[in-house]
């Protein structure tokens, strides 16, 4: 089943900004996805192609991405003739049709996007969903359903408030299905949403993009008893933990943190070594229902990373920004023991079988996985299914509401009823450390 026609176009991702969408017809019929585009890059990321035309959306469309897909990428790859099935060939070729290390020449959302769309191709050739497709290219043979991780509360660079760390998410790791965590979430959400227009000014029941409140609390500790109370007034302690994304790299000034970096008159002498920021963290762990602590330290801060892995025994130590989704970062994490659990997101390698790649690589090695969307992600859904074709044991698109965040989730629900009694929810498993 060879490609018929490839074509690409640019669309308005959830944050308002343009990213590509692509759509692929074969002899069963159009196939089309949308990427999520960048929020800020990291070093180890491949590189988004963007025009920097600043008469057109601030210099942030990607009519250049397009092109490149639609008058090179398509009548190349259609050329080759290959079978949607053949990911990694295709992926290979369109790698090759690059050139470059980090797809700078064609743009890596162009790259990933055509990617992507091969896939859902690919498992409707196989005549299979796109989960099971998904697995099979990752050597899965079990298939288990995610935690999710919600964000609840907003701080860091995202938020004017006084938490300078950036998500406060609660995980339903006491859960006995998906669709049972799904309604502790909400539940928790909603209540806390009630809790704020009872306390606060109406203002602070709106979200910020990831759907987390931003909540006008002055220390961190503040925001870990009011997201503690919450679980316990839903009667939930036990059952829900807490999940922090502290985005330290955002905090790391002159070899060390600052918590007040919000604050212009912070001082440097008060700023946090990676040893003493390490130390908040253990006390949170021991003080709170905190299982999870996300980019706890910047992402070249290695040593720190290594000596908190080491301490942190059972909870998890998770690393989104440290790895980028990049092989050869992933395997520095293994060899450095920097890590016990590290992040995968779709668009930072710039093709799946890429994304494929590192999550072997991490699984090989007896790390945890979690699957993560974008700030400028799309309504599109294959993210639940990858996720769960992965059998990654844990997700997160943000807070349970917003269209492109909630389709996931409800995408989820749908794979699990789909599924009936073969389903199996990971639970306190997440992490794949009970195995």
């Amino acid at each position: 089943m060879p490609i018929k026609l490839l074509l690409a176009r640019q669309i308005i991702n959830a944050t308002g900004r343009p990213t590509i969408e692509v759509d692929m017809v074969t002899e069963l019929g159009l196939f089309r996805i949308g990427v999520p585009t960048l929020d800020d890059k990291k070093p180890g990321e491949a590189i988004q192609l963007l025009d920097n035309n600043p008469a057109e959306y601030h210099g942030l469309g990607v009519s250049n991405a397009v092109k490149n897909v639609n008058t090179i990428i398509a009548p190349e790859l259609i050329k080759q003739n290959l079978e949607v099935t053949m990911q990694k060939e295709i992926d290979q070729f369109m790698i090759a049709l690059d050139g470059t290390e980090n797809k700078s020449r064609l743009g890596a959302n162009a790259i990933m996007c055509v990617s992507l769309v091969v896939a859902k191709a690919g498992a409707a050739k196989k005549g299979v969903p796109l989960y099971r497709h998904v697995s099979d290219m990752a050597g899965v043979t079990t298939i288990i359903l995610p935690v999710p991780h919600f964000t609840i509360l907003s701080g860091g660079k995202l938020a004017s408030n006084g938490l300078p760390f950036q998500e406060y998410c609660i995980m339903p790791t006491g859960a006995a299905t998906f669709a049972e965590a799904m309604r502790m979430g909400t539940e928790i959400y909603h209540f806390v949403k009630k809790n704020i227009e009872s306390k606060y000014d109406k203002e602070y029941t709106y979200v910020s993009d990831n759907g987390g409140f931003p909540i006008p609390l002055a220390t961190h500790r503040e925001a870990l008893l009011f997201l503690t109370d919450a679980i316990k007034q839903c009667q939930y302690l036990g059952k829900v933990e807490i999940a922090i994304n502290a985005a330290a790299t955002d905090m790391f000034k002159d070899g060390a943190y600052d918590i007040e970096f919000k604050n212009p008159n912070s001082n440097p002498q008060e700023y946090l070594s990676s040893d003493k920021l390490a130390e908040v963290y253990l006390d949170n762990i021991k003080e709170f229902p905190v299982c999870s602590i996300e980019d706890a330290f910047a992402f070249d801060d290695w040593s720190a990373w290594t000596t908190l892995t080491a301490r942190i025994l059972d909870k998890q130590l998770l690393g989104n920004d440290l790895t980028q989704t990049n092989v050869v970062r992933v395997g520095m994490a293994v060899e450095k023991k920097a890590a016990n659990a590290l992040t995968l997101r779709l668009n930072q390698s710039g093709t799946l079988s890429e994304v494929v790649e590192a999550f072997k690589l991490m699984k090989s090695n007896g790390i945890g996985v979690m699957v993560e969307d974008r700030w400028g992600d799309t309504d599109d859904l294959f993210l639940a299914d990858f996720v769960i074709g992965l059998s990654a044991g844990q997700m997160k698109c943000g807070a349970p509401v917003r269209g492109e965040r909630v389709g996931k989730y409800n995408q989820v629900l749908r794979i699990e009823e789909e599924l009936g009694a073969l389903s199996k929810y990971s639970g306190r498993n997440y992490r794949g450390q009970l195995l």
